[in-house]
């Protein structure tokens, strides 16, 4: 690998522009292309950073200066080019979620695994150390055996929202589905994440404010591998954004969440950054409580970067971050079927 990783950002939208702001801070790296078919956009982001527009993925794909492509894209495009980046040789960032069908996450994990590259898909919200504290808490008892794990996100989107750029959003085929896939989907990977796995649930879903085929609110309750129950929310219904809350229970105690940080912890003792390993402590390394929008994405570019260039498996690799998308496709089959349903 050359000194200076070379970039491919594809898509110009919103987060498109977040990754190659946060790329600003990542030390060895530069954004050499840039493909988006909407000329004004595409062309002011390659402005920005100094790189080649491209009017199509499959010619930035072409470029042999693009070591790592990002994707920035509707999620119904990420399994097909992350297939084509793993043929052409490229390193995959893609964003949340990595695919929307079952076939979609198998597709991506195989070419990865077929070649000599890496893929990484972006969940920054396991980047706080106060998530990661409350992981290993778990884990090491503190709050004695768990019997709870709740996940909740209350927000608000407009119908214009839903409108906007040709209205991918809230549709099966390019977003996936709605208030979960789209919204909740962090931290579904979050309270999935800290209580080990889920291994069914049974939910309802409904479209209650929007004009869009997809849910925008949905309640599932939840069963994890342990044995543990508990449910997930969310909606994009609610009339403001609240913040994002997981409440983990315990036969001992109790430990609560909210946009990342903990609220409330009562457990056998202090809950102290001494629980975190040397690992988790370069995990979480420069996160803050009021950390900015983009922030935590420069993070964890910054530890991709690192594993790429150490020969190492970025975090968070393909199968463990397809979990949160095995759960909700999970909720999806639900309730459709009206029936219990095992998470695979």
């Amino acid at each position: 690998m050359s000194d200076t990783l070379g970039i491919g950002i594809v898509g110009a939208g919103v987060i498109g522009n977040v990754h190659a702001g946060a790329l600003e801070d990542v030390d060895g790296t530069r954004v050499v292309a840039v493909a988006e078919p909407r000329e004004d956009a595409g062309r002011e982001l390659a402005r920005r950073t100094g790189a080649t527009w491209y009017p199509t993925y499959e010619e930035l794909l072409d470029n042999p200066d693009v070591d790592l492509v990002i994707l920035a894209t509707p999620s119904g495009l990420h399994s097909e080019q992350a297939v084509l980046a793993a043929r052409a040789g490229k390193h995959i960032v893609t964003e949340k979620p990595m695919a929307i069908t079952p076939e979609g996450l198998d597709r991506m994990i195989e070419a990865v695994e077929a070649s000599d590259i890496e893929m990484a898909v972006i969940f920054q919200n396991r980047l706080s150390a106060d998530v990661v504290k409350v992981k290993r808490a778990v884990e090491a008892g503190m709050i004695g055996k768990p019997i709870i794990g709740n996940a909740f996100v209350h927000w608000h989107r407009t119908q214009d929202y839903y409108n906007a750029n040709g209205g991918w959003r809230g549709t099966w085929a390019m977003d996936g589905g709605g208030a979960l896939m789209n919204q909740s989907i962090h931290t579904i990977d979050l309270v999935q994440w800290i209580m080990g796995g889920v291994s069914a649930v049974s939910a309802n879903t409904a479209t209650l404010t929007h004009d869009i085929e997809t849910e925008d609110t949905a309640s599932a309750s939840v069963t994890f591998r342990s044995g543990a129950i508990g449910s997930i929310q969310g909606t994009t219904s609610a009339g403001k954004d609240w913040p994002v809350r997981v409440e983990i229970v315990g036969t001992g105690g109790r430990a609560v969440l909210e946009g990342g940080s903990l609220t409330a912890w009562e457990g056998d003792s202090e809950l102290t950054d001494e629980i975190l390993t040397p690992t988790d402590r370069e995990f979480v390394a420069g996160w803050t409580p009021d950390e900015p929008f983009g922030g935590a994405h420069r993070r964890q570019l910054k530890l991709i970067v690192k594993s790429l260039r150490d020969g190492e498996t970025p975090p968070v690799p393909g199968r463990e971050a397809r979990k949160a998308v095995d759960v909700i496709l999970a909720i999806y089959e639900s309730a459709r079927t009206g029936g219990r349903v095992a998470v695979s």
